[in-house]
């Protein structure tokens, strides 16, 4: 039987950070460090100062940036940077993968939705063949190219076959785009993926679900009940919200 002594001090609030995107990210990297291991150093020590106890680290449809961090952390006992207390609190912070992902429909400021996928560390391995490999990405009259970075390259040169393999990357992530009936399918198929993975939305008005609320203001009743349903079906996909606003707190609870 449970008792009070099992568990003496109860709950306790930490602070979590599960949208972090890293130096050498795959959209709008602006960091300054010199290289990787001096964002690394960076990073833990504002971790340590601030007091962070998990990382989502997030990329858009990759988790390179992520085995990068694991590598960092590691090779943490040879790294001289930090003495023996700094390097047993980095080795028990929660480092978890986020894929991002960009979803339509468009919202109201013209920007697709952002969905990330946390998984399970142990299963990163088979994100390969269960993911990368399995969403794709169709551009018409049959062409379709798949969510790892072979296929984001083929994306990358359909659109502009005059570019090189890493700017036809870049060309392919600007553009690849899922949709919530691909990512529902996925979880409907694969009860391996569906238990490795949580899903959180961003709520924003600008680049989060509750940005389809103003295109109603652009259609009729009838089609905007079916906007309200796209919304919705975002929503029960999801396992969390990413949102400050206290009313999406209230709302959804």
């Amino acid at each position: 039987m449970t008792t009070a002594n099992n568990f003496p001090r109860g709950s306790e609030w930490r602070k979590w950070d599960l949208h972090f995107h890293t130096k050498e990210t795959n959209k709008n990297d602006q960091f300054s460090s010199p290289d990787f291991e001096s964002f690394c150093i960076y990073l833990f020590r504002n971790a340590i100062e601030k007091k962070i106890y998990a990382f989502g680290i997030t990329d858009y449809f990759s988790v390179d940036n992520y085995l990068k961090i694991i590598d960092f952390v590691t090779k943490i006992e040879t790294n001289n940077n930090f003495n023996k207390e700094e390097k047993a609190i980095i080795k028990s912070i929660l480092i978890l993968p986020n894929v991002e992902l960009r979803m339509l429909p468009v919202t109201d400021s013209g920007r697709l939705i952002n969905i990330h996928c946390l998984f399970n560390p142990a299963y990163i391995n088979h994100l390969d063949n269960d993911f990368f490999g399995t969403i794709e990405y169709s551009a018409g009259s049959g062409r379709k190219f798949k969510m790892n970075r072979q296929g984001i390259i083929e994306l990358g040169k359909n659109l502009d076959s005059g570019l090189d393999d890493s700017k036809a990357f870049v060309n392919g992530i600007n553009n690849f785009i899922v949709s919530h009936n691909q990512m529902q399918k996925l979880l409907d198929e694969n009860s391996n993926f569906r238990e490795n993975v949580l899903i959180g939305v961003s709520n924003s008005n600008r680049d989060g679900a509750s940005g389809l609320q103003k295109h109603f203001d652009l259609f009729e009743d009838d089609i905007q009940s079916s906007l309200d349903g796209v919304r919705k079906a975002i929503y029960y996909l999801s396992d969390f919200i990413f949102s400050s606003n206290f009313n999406d707190r209230k709302y959804f609870l």
